[in-house]
Formats: C-alpha cells, sequence, structure tokens
C-alpha cells in the first residue's frame, strides 16, 4: 500500500510540472516587444511636424500672357515654418502691361511685395489647410507716349503723357491649400479677398492696372494663385 501510494504520488508530481509551467505560460502578461528605431522614427514622424523653408514659383503669372498677350508678370514666394500651425510667408514679383489701343498707347511696369502668415487646421503637419492675411504694396511706374483725341466739341487732341510713379496699399485674406505631392516638393492654391487701401486717382486715365493687385477699376476683387513648392528641410 505504501508502495502503491509512493508511485501515484510520483505520477502527479511528474505531470503536475509541466501542466504548472503550461498556465504560468499562459496566465503570464504580454510583455510589450521593444520599438526599434525605424518604427520609433515612424511614429515620431507623424506626430511632429518638419520645420523648413519653401521657395515656390507662382505658375499663374507667366501663363497669363497666352490669355492676354498685353500683360507679363513674374512671383516668387517665401514661407518660413514657425511652429505647427503658423507660417510667415512673403510674395514678390514683376509684372509689366502693355496696351495699344487705336487711340492711345499705355505702358506699365512695376513691383510688389505682399507680406503676412497662414495659420494651418490640418492636422497633417506636412501639409496646410488654413487661412491667412497679406499686407500688400506696389510702386510701379505709367506712361502713354501716345494719346489722340478725336475732335467732337472742342478740337482734337495728338500728345502724350509723361512718366509717372504711383504707390499703392491693400490688404487680403487668403483661403491656403498645399499638399506635398513628392518628397519635399509641393503644389498650392491660393484664393484671395483683397481690398485696395489709400487709393491715389490718377487724373489722366480710368485704365489702371496694379501689379500685384489686378484691374484697379474697383477698389476689390477676388485673385486665385497656384504654386509650387520645394522645401528646404532643417532636420529630417
Amino acid at each position: 500500500m505504501i508502495r502503491i501510494s509512493g508511485y501515484i504520488i510520483s505520477l502527479l508530481l511528474l505531470t503536475g510540472i509541466p501542466v504548472q509551467a503550461q498556465t504560468d505560460t499562459e496566465t503570464e502578461p504580454f510583455a510589450e516587444q521593444p520599438v526599434t528605431g525605424n518604427e520609433a522614427f515612424s511614429r515620431e514622424k507623424d506626430t511632429t511636424y518638419y520645420p523648413g523653408i519653401r521657395i515656390g514659383v507662382n505658375l499663374v503669372r507667366p501663363l497669363m500672357v497666352f490669355a492676354d498677350p498685353a500683360r507679363f508678370g513674374i512671383e516668387g514666394v517665401l514661407d518660413i515654418n514657425m511652429g505647427p500651425d503658423y507660417f510667415a510667408v512673403a510674395e514678390s514679383g514683376f509684372s509689366r502691361r502693355n496696351l495699344d489701343e487705336p487711340d492711345y498707347h499705355l505702358k506699365e511696369t512695376g513691383f510688389f511685395l505682399r507680406l503676412g502668415a497662414d495659420r494651418n487646421y490640418y492636422s497633417n503637419f506636412n501639409d496646410v489647410v488654413g487661412v491667412g492675411a497679406r499686407l500688400g504694396l506696389s510702386l510701379y511706374n505709367r506712361s502713354a507716349p501716345f494719346i489722340s483725341v478725336e475732335p467732337g466739341y472742342w478740337d482734337g487732341y495728338t500728345g502724350a503723357l509723361s512718366s509717372e510713379t504711383f504707390l499703392r496699399q491693400w490688404a487680403e485674406v487668403v483661403f491656403v491649400l498645399k499638399t506635398e505631392i513628392f518628397t519635399n516638393i509641393f503644389m498650392g492654391w491660393n484664393l484671395r479677398g483683397k481690398l485696395l487701401l489709400f487709393d491715389q486717382e490718377d487724373e489722366h486715365l480710368n485704365e489702371r492696372f496694379i501689379p500685384g493687385f489686378g484691374a484697379g477699376e474697383t477698389n476689390s476683387k477676388l485673385g486665385f494663385d497656384f504654386y509650387l513648392y520645394y522645401r528646404i528641410p532643417v532636420r529630417e
């Protein structure tokens, strides 16, 4: 009897060890695997922004010559990432317009500068969906080398207007879209609402074109621009 009991106890001990080991294995909490370097970088990239400087060109201005051969312009843009949601923006360019009408010839050339900031409301820091504000300044020259007035109530007149320099200022509210199409290459669209400030009337000509603002027959305008950017990354 004692020998049988010894066998039973020995059998229980032998079978109990693997069962206990299996139970311990099954009930042991799952140990989180360490995050590798590449995975950690990927997670960090999704939750942090990449400061940098974007330089770009407005593609609409040089293409306008096909719609209006009298006009030509170029524009460059610079934006600097000031934080996850804010960008300082500078836009500058050159514009020229030559009108050859039967009763007058008009030449206008000038430069413009817009300074402001954009606010990003999109959660992906690499792209921008937001709004901004700008203050614009244009310094340009206008001359009319030929003017002809047909005889009517008064005698006819043929002459010219000497060159004059004008300064215009305006304010803008801008809706901004920017998206990364390739690494550090972006496309961007701007929809602008413009309001002319401190208007300076031309006592000789009603026809006027303000570089950076557009046709100046009214004090408010809507504008659209399409940009291509390259981002110079500060860090990766």
